[in-house]
């Protein structure tokens, strides 16, 4: 039985995988020499409501450890991919709160959580261009929930000197403890109206991947990648 298939059917084996890779990821962010950047913008929006953050797929692993707990709960959501279950479990033991996706549901039933979690005050994470691709490139979805919810982007990313980059399709980058790294937010330049034709939704998508290319390209020249 492949790993995916055991993934599929194993509440054991997920638990067993997530508190490893979770255990590891917060030994690596514990014993990292970090640079944090634009915690206090991030506060000042927070004050007036939840934001929509977001960030590209390879620059995940970080992102749980890094959010200020103090300033509130973070949400994900949750792919029912064997994949996305073995990433949810591990943000959730690191901190942050799944919003469930479900196979065959509808996008309106999908629309209708987030946005309650939202309601609720509660800021939602997630990748630009997760979960299969391509890379950086930033899919309808983050330009979708701000523009319903009328909440602010905010970019986030992070880059340190020791990593280990994964053969993916996204380059997967996971820290290695000991080293010096940058991680940090901005707010997004994406102002989302209510109303959008597609060719405005398309500008937006590409706004913003230009913008979370650049926000990525900054951490990594802070360390010297």
């Amino acid at each position: 039985m492949s790993i995916r298939s055991r993934l599929e059917n194993s509440d054991w084996l997920a638990a067993v995988l997530s508190g490893l890779l979770a255990g590891w990821l917060r030994f690596c962010f514990a014993a990292t020499r970090w640079e944090r950047l634009g915690l206090a913008e991030l506060a000042d929006d927070l004050q007036d409501g939840p934001i929509v953050q977001v960030l590209w797929h390879q620059r995940l692993m970080i992102g749980p450890s890094a959010w200020p707990a103090e300033l509130g709960d973070l949400y994900t959501l949750r792919d029912p991919s064997p994949a996305g279950r073995l990433s949810s479990e591990t943000q959730t033991r690191l901190g942050m709160k799944p919003v469930m996706m479900r196979d065959g549901a509808s996008n309106i039933a999908a629309s209708r959580r987030v946005l309650k979690v939202i309601r609720e005050g509660h800021s939602l994470a997630m990748t630009a261009d997760g979960p299969l691709g391509p890379a950086r490139r930033a899919k309808a979805a983050p330009v979708e929930w701000a523009r319903v919810s009328g909440r602010p982007v905010h970019l986030f990313a992070w880059s340190a000197r020791r990593v280990w980059r994964l053969g993916t399709w996204d380059g997967l980058m996971i820290p290695l403890p000991f080293g010096r790294g940058v991680y940090g937010y901005r707010r997004g330049p994406v102002e989302v109206p209510r109303r959008l034709d597609e060719a405005e939704r398309a500008a937006l998508q590409d706004d913003l991947s230009a913008a979370l290319d650049d926000w990525t390209a900054e951490m990594d020249r802070r360390v010297g990648r």
